[in-house]
């Protein structure tokens, strides 16, 4: 029996696996050379410490060792002055190990040399573009060199083909489905050539939650520029930061979402790790599906834990936050201005949030067959060619109506709403104070909350029907969802909890268990010398 006829995507996917499979034999040749032993000092003080900080970060578990890189560099780099950077690349690793974002003894030497040699590249850059293009500000050029570093460094220590393979092949199905002009408004402001790059970034926005440090390195390969081209470095990072904040990069992100099950489920299939499908089960068609069902009850249920951990951080987020507000703002208030502590308020301004989070994820319903087997005929259709080839389309959002009345109506919604709160809270004997600290940490529960039932939706490809209480519940709270999703950005932009972190405990602790390891290191050097 012949093998099946592959589609032009099916086709890239096959030599995406041959490239796969090549930088997995090199990555092997690799563990036979000798590897970096980190001591056991204050292991287990430092992981609970990074327990902590990601906790305060509230971001995607895939960036945070991306995100313990870049604090690394934050505190070693040091750019009001030009230093030596050298031997950085082994404190990176040994911090990295002692967190357990790596494992002890899997890290060849090889790989410190090259994190020594990639971070005297970029910190010469540095030097390099602030010498001779004055029109930047020097702020702006560090961010770019330690987003860029930072990443970098990750994938010298992960290989990370798998993940840009995929970009590669999602990039390639979107380009010949999606139509533009359903898209985009004529007041968007994207050349045509831009496009590709737009889409690019509204992928891994979309499809892989990268941050722009992630998005940024991925274009900065494919553009191939070097690290000693000053202009081509300036203009492809304000080129990015442009088409980054575009609304039709946004418009385009929703876009993907919403028609990213399938490839959600392709990456799970072909481009998550060794065990996945290889070439010579590509040419199974039987093989191949069969991986795919499997890949999708696998998605399933990586789902719910995701939401369950998700549930956990956010509920720890809630209470360190309230924790300190409460400790800093409502407690002192109380003394100061009602003259001693009001119970009540505080104890439902400390618990309500997170309870809500649960009873939320309670009501999660995971995909049923029918998106199922919705998901496995399209990525049947992606990869092979049959007599009765189905055609692919894309599912785009229904304009909305731009109708005065509805617009007046959403308005009367939003004060409505907030309006019954301020009623319920009053009867509850809050105070303004007590009052603004509730709907700040509701609204930014209801957006965590919502975050969680978005991690769902994203494997449907069939539309779930709402219920009249999931309408109901949404219409009574989409403005809290609003209000906490601007809390939640501006809150990430300052992210205060996690500056005061690493200004009165990261540097601290983290220089003292480097100076406790060099100290046993000479004392064991100077038992040595007595021998």
């Amino acid at each position: 029996m012949s093998a099946p006829k592959l589609t032009p995507v099916g086709e890239q996917l096959k030599k995406s696996l041959h490239n796969i499979s090549a930088h997995d034999r090199y990555y092997k040749s690799l563990e036979n050379q000798e590897k970096l032993h980190v001591p056991n000092v204050a292991n287990v003080l430092l992981i609970a410490y990074e327990q902590l900080r990601n906790a305060s970060e509230n971001i995607e578990d895939h960036l945070l060792m991306q995100q313990a890189i870049l604090r690394y560099y934050r505190r070693t780099v040091l750019f009001a002055g030009k230093s030596s950077v050298k031997g950085l690349g082994k404190e990176l690793i040994i911090e990295l190990t002692q967190a357990q974002y790596l494992k002890n003894d899997s890290i060849p030497l090889s790989k410190v040399e090259a994190l020594d040699t990639l971070l005297n590249d970029c910190y010469e850059l540095y030097w390099k573009v602030t010498n001779k293009r004055k029109d930047i500000p020097k702020k702006t050029v560090e961010d770019w060199i330690l987003e860029l570093v930072s990443v970098k460094s990750e994938q010298v220590l992960n290989n990370p083909i798998r993940l840009l393979s995929f970009v590669h092949l999602a990039h390639a199905h979107f380009t010949n489905l999606i139509d533009y002009d359903r898209v985009l408004d004529k007041d968007d402001q994207v050349e045509p050539q831009d496009r590709p790059t737009v889409l690019y970034i509204s992928i891994h926005k979309a499809l892989l939650k990268s941050n722009d440090a992630n998005v940024r390195s991925g274009l900065f390969d494919l553009h191939t520029i070097p690290l000693d081209n000053v202009d081509r470095f300036v203009d492809f990072n304000v080129q990015y930061d442009t088409l980054a904040d575009l609304p039709a990069t946004t418009k385009l992100s929703r876009l993907i979402t919403k028609n990213g099950a399938p490839l959600r489920v392709l990456r799970s299939a072909f481009f998550t790790d060794a065990d996945t499908l290889g070439v010579e089960e590509l040419a199974s068609e039987t093989k191949t599906l069969n991986i795919v069902d499997s890949a999708i009850k696998q998605a399933y249920r990586q789902v719910r834990k995701s939401v369950d951990r998700g549930i956990i951080k956010s509920v720890i987020f809630l209470l360190i936050t309230k924790a300190l507000i409460g400790l800093f703002i409502e407690i002192p208030y109380d003394l100061v201005v009602m003259g001693s502590i009001i119970i009540l308020p505080l104890v439902i301004n400390l618990l309500f949030p997170p309870l809500f989070i649960a009873i939320t994820a309670l009501t999660i319903k995971l995909p049923g067959q029918a998106n199922t087997d919705a998901i496995r005929n399209y990525i049947k259709a992606m990869i092979y060619q049959t007599p009765a080839q189905s055609t692919l389309s894309i599912k785009y959002t229904e304009a909305a109506s731009r109708s005065a009345v509805f617009n007046v109506l959403y308005v009367l919604l939003f004060i409505g709403v907030f309006y019954l709160v301020a009623w319920a809270l009053s009867a509850l004997q809050f105070n303004i104070v007590q009052g603004i600290i509730f709907v700040f940490f509701f609204s930014t529960a209801s957006f965590l909350g919502y975050r969680l039932t978005v991690q769902v939706k994203e494997l449907q490809h069939v539309s779930a029907d709402n219920g009249l209480l999931t309408v109901i519940r949404n219409f009574l709270y989409v403005p809290f969802i609003y209000l906490g999703q601007k809390i939640s950005y501006r809150f990430g932009k300052l992210n205060i909890i996690a500056q005061i972190l690493d200004a009165a405990v990261d540097l601290p602790l983290k220089t003292m268990i480097r100076l406790i390891r060099q100290w046993i290191v000479f004392l064991g050097n100077k038992q040595d010398e007595l021998l």
